[in-house]
């Protein structure tokens, strides 16, 4: 089961972060989050995945990655807010602000 739910969620997540997407992917977006609801393991799958494609090199499909985050703040309540709250995940957005070229 959880490598069938890591599927759906990694297919809906590129969906909705294609670097090739003219506007957000709304549909996707919503179908992300509505699952995460639904799911036990919901926010700690929803938030690995977006996680990674914050760190993407595509500058927008790390966007589009910050706009599924936002959503899922907004809509997926106390159990992806007390996800999102831990360690593991801040620390994944602290290396996209840390400076990849040390300091001299």
């Amino acid at each position: 089961v959880f490598v069938l739910n890591s599927l759906f969620y990694l297919t809906i997540s590129d969906k909705a972060t294609d670097p090739n997407n003219q506007e957000d992917r709304w549909d996707c977006i919503e179908g992300f989050y509505k699952h995460v609801i639904q799911e036990t393991d919901g926010p700690q799958i929803a938030l690995r995945l977006i996680a990674h494609k914050i760190q993407s090199p595509q500058e927008k499909e790390a966007l589009q990655a910050l706009t599924v985050l936002e959503a899922c703040m907004n809509n997926c309540g106390k159990r992806f807010h007390s996800e999102a709250a831990k360690f593991r995940f801040l620390n994944e957005l602290i290396k996209v602000l840390t400076p990849k070229v040390p300091l001299t």
